[in-house]
């Protein structure tokens, strides 16, 4: 079969790296086309022998933009005669939706975001949202909190929602660098390091943590946080810790390719989002077998995280005050935490296998051929 892989980004994305891999090892040619210039995404999926492709086009009008996008990618999938297309995120849903009608392709639409568009309060972002989910014919969503967002709220079609989880070959994961760690910690000496790593954005709520070191600090407890990520509100961000007088404290490290010596380095991922699907950072903090503190009732959180056992979760109400407690037990039994962060990383390691999720897209595959 031909599949192709179309996308808005450049940056790693290790679980559409991993399902490529799958499926070429399946024997299956696989494509990328993306709407970015080349990256660090088109590296890595020539090194598994992905026919890379891009085509950009400078966004003026977002009509024409679109428009555009459309009619590439029918050119794109007549040509390379493609059985399967998965769009991944907004921008690419929607060429590939407004395509649907003028190629074989069965076309997915595949959404890692739940309420971020509303979050973002961003009638654009909505819109977008509303008009690729109802055009779409074929969704996959990487949560059940999504498909029951998309159903209850948005009012999609059950029966055009599948739920496959992501995937990973997690070997695709560079081990940490020990002497980048060692480095690491000794820049920031702590009894305990925190460390927050997410797009700066409002719903992920980085000023929370903020004042969570700030009050562990006003109890006494040396701690220190590292601020991994960029985004709109990265100067904002800058100048609350400022602010605070917190520059000793906190520490803004911009975005790194190099997060899991980062992870490796710290002790605790503070993750207070509220705009998760299924976050990868929190899969990539068990990886490195750390303890995480993260808000029940938000993505898939409570699908697979159990409170005290592989990780430590918070209302979303009373998110700092019981972070702060946590944290504070945290200090005085390492030893719990280290079991917690064991039990984070068996329960990452099998629930998001390659091996584990791949039989879902072979029946999607299968279904296709023998029609």
């Amino acid at each position: 079969m031909n599949i192709l892989f179309y996308t808005p980004f450049n940056l790693r994305s290790r679980d559409t790296e991993s399902l490529m891999e799958a499926f070429i090892k399946q024997g299956h040619n696989v494509i990328l086309l993306t709407q970015a210039e080349e990256g660090v995404y088109h590296e890595n999926c020539r090194k598994i022998n992905v026919n890379v492709n891009t085509h950009v086009i400078k966004k003026k009008n977002s009509i024409i933009y679109f428009l555009k996008h459309t009619l590439y990618l029918i050119k794109f999938c007549k040509k390379n005669k493609i059985d399967v297309l998965y769009a991944h995120l907004e921008t690419a849903g929607l060429p590939a939706v407004l395509a649907q009608p003028f190629v074989k392709a069965k076309v997915f639409a595949c959404r890692h975001v739940i309420d971020e568009a509303y979050l973002f309060n961003s009638k654009n972002f909505v819109r977008l949202t509303h008009l690729v989910y109802f055009l779409a014919k074929n969704i996959i969503v990487v949560s059940n909190r999504c498909k029951q967002f998309m159903i209850e709220v948005e009012g999609i079609k059950e029966k055009k929602i599948e739920v496959i989880f992501l995937a990973y070959n997690f070997n695709l994961y560079k081990a940490p660098d020990l002497n980048v760690v060692n480095e690491i910690k000794a820049k920031y000496p702590a009894d305990i390091l925190l460390i927050v790593a997410c797009r700066l954005v409002a719903p992920k709520r980085t000023e929370l943590a903020i004042n969570v070191t700030k009050k562990l600090i006003e109890k006494g407890i040396s701690a220190k946080m590292i601020i991994l990520g960029t985004g709109p509100d990265f100067e904002k961000i800058k100048e609350y810790i400022v602010s605070n007088d917190l520059t000793q404290h906190i520490f803004m490290e911009g975005f790194r390719l190099n997060v899991m010596d980062y992870l490796a380095a710290s002790d605790v991922l503070i993750h207070p989002s509220l705009s998760d699907s299924s976050s990868v950072i929190i899969k990539e903090a068990g990886l490195n077998k750390k303890v995480v503190l993260a808000c029940s009732g938000i993505g898939d959180v409570d699908d697979y995280l159990i409170n005290g056992k592989n990780a430590i979760l918070v209302s979303k109400e009373n998110t700092e005050e019981e972070m702060i407690a946590a944290i504070e037990n945290i200090s005085k039994d390492k030893e719990q935490a280290k079991l917690i962060g064991q039990n984070l990383h068996l329960q990452v390691s099998e629930r998001f296998s390659i091996n584990t999720i791949l039989p879902a897209y072979d029946k999607i595959h299968a279904d296709i051929q023998k029609n």
